[in-house]
């Protein structure tokens, strides 16, 4: 019994809960850490930081027009990996960021509203759907996740008698989010917007001349950066992928994270619940916070600026995709994640009542969404095509690739010569892989020429193999056979849209 009070006692302390789930985070998720897949805007991002500085800002400026922070910064990570772990390392610079935003929540968001609201945020971030892509996808939207809940927390900081360190974190927190994606930049807009309404109505002048001071700092640093997507952004929009289709399901960021890009399991419901249930608290407590905002003026401000904030961002992203152009997917509205936890955090821990039935929903909703990742994780979809290619395409052989597949033809097998089609509308290729191997168009080719092709564009006229991949549900490559003829008419038309374009 003696043994049973101790373990009760020590797990009555904080530290002991709070070092508990982040090893548990830890555990459970870097398990699911993979040296296999990487799919094609992965493959974009690897390939971008294995770039020297001075080609990489040339493509940022002139190609991609993207914030160049997360590159940098998986630059740095793949910096300790050797070539041989470089997709591992990819992953492990998203996961590693995920188990730092426990690590946040542990400390400064304690430190602000207490161990409560610190452990359910810390629980949230491990057991939430959203989670399970935010760590391992290799592209910008964990780093952005993590910067902006950063911002949010020392912005709600700036209404509570603020320090003078606190406004140079929520400084650099601002300025590292706006360089890591423009949804951000959206987002800081309402959550600015938001905190000088309070100071104002607090008749807080003082904290409010050093507001303003902030956001002056902030947009002079990020303006040189805006140039660079009102240059490129009409010639990328020509060939932007996110159609309408994908702004209409864009809401299921609220309610289905995963949004069917990873396998799902028959009992993929309860991922839907889960979600769902978070959604329910973060916007029930929102709209009826007024005992909140009296019992607790603190939590309420980083409830309502976490509600107002993402919800403001989504509403004006939505009408953009339909005044500008498209311009939403799910995938792009999970950089909203964590602040979404957080002020799920708050209602939970001031509305005990909700949190048993909410634990069991997240905890069934985890398991169903951590058993479809361990699956698409591990999924050998891409490695069997290069397997294939390697056992049966002589080197020799030129490939033609078509759909972005350059991307996996440069990375999985460096050692063919990809021949990259260009379409009407010149994709986002990646001018390097675009414009390399340019000679060997006008080449003899063998009577049977193999091409990468998704979309099912070749299958219908030639024999194909698909090599269909639990990794990214929607991103099947077709590895068919087509006739020289054919491959020179594709590869012609190609090199002169190409010349015409560079």
């Amino acid at each position: 019994m003696s043994v049973f009070l101790f373990i009760k006692e020590q797990f009555a302390k904080f530290q002991v809960k709070a070092w508990s789930l982040i090893i548990l985070t830890a555990l459970l998720y870097g398990s699911l850490l993979n040296n296999i897949n990487l799919w094609t805007d992965e493959i974009y991002s690897v390939l971008m930081a294995n770039d020297n500085l001075k080609d990489m800002f040339y493509l940022l400026m002139t190609e991609d027009s993207k914030p160049p922070l997360y590159y940098l910064y998986l630059k740095f990570v793949l910096f300790f990996f050797p070539k041989s772990y470089e997709i591992l390392g990819a992953h492990f610079a998203s996961y590693i960021l995920l188990v730092a935003a426990q690590i946040f929540a542990a400390t400064e968001m304690r430190r602000d509203y207490g161990d409560k609201v610190a452990l359910w945020m810390m629980g949230l971030i491990l057991l939430m759907p959203h989670s399970l892509w935010l760590a391992f996808e290799v592209r910008t939207y964990m780093l952005s996740a993590l910067l902006m809940l950063m911002a949010l927390v020392y912005g709600c900081r700036l209404l509570n008698k603020p320090t003078n360190l606190d406004f140079i974190k929520f400084t650099i927190a601002s300025l590292l989010a706006l360089y890591t994606h423009y949804y951000c930049a959206i987002w800081l807009m309402f959550l600015y917007g938001a905190l000088g309404v309070f100071l104002i109505r607090q008749k807080n002048y003082a904290v409010l001349k050093k507001f303003l001071y902030v956001a002056v700092i902030v947009a002079v640093f990020f303006a040189p950066w805006i140039l660079v997507p009102l240059q490129t952004a009409g010639t990328i929009s020509q060939s932007w992928y996110v159609s309408m289709d994908f702004v209409k399901t864009s809401g299921q960021f609220f309610t289905n994270p995963l949004s069917g890009e990873m396998v799902q399991s028959i009992y993929f419901a309860f991922e839907i619940l889960s979600a769902s249930a978070l959604s329910f608290c973060v916007v029930s407590g929102a709209l009826s916070g007024a005992d909140l905002r009296q019992k607790s003026p603190r939590l309420y401000q980083l409830l309502i600026l976490a509600f107002f904030s993402v919800m403001a961002a989504c509403i004006l992203l939505l009408i953009l995709s339909v005044v500008i152009r498209p311009m939403v997917t799910t995938r792009y509205m999970l950089i909203f994640s964590l602040i979404w936890m957080a002020g799920g955090a708050i209602v939970l821990v001031t509305r005990p009542f909700l949190q048993r039935g909410f634990f069991i929903l997240a905890l069934l909703g985890f398991c169903v969404s951590y058993d479809d990742i361990r699956a698409a994780s591990f999924d050998k979809g891409y490695s069997n095509l290069a397997h294939d290619i390697r056992m049966f395409v002589p080197k020799w052989m030129p490939i033609v690739a078509m759909d972005n597949n350059n991307l996996f033809c440069e990375y999985y097998l460096p050692e063919y010569k990809c021949l990259v089609v260009v379409g009407e509308k010149g994709e986002i290729l990646r001018l390097p892989s675009v414009l390399k191997n340019v000679p060997l168009y006008s080449q003899e080719l063998p009577p049977v020429v193999f091409a990468l092709s998704s979309y099912t564009q070749l299958s219908k006229k030639y024999e194909c193999l698909k090599f269909d991949t639990f990794y990214r549900k929607s991103f099947g490559i077709d590895l068919c056979k087509i006739n020289a003829d054919d491959a020179h008419l594709l590869l012609q038309n190609s090199l002169k849209l190409r010349l015409n374009k560079y």
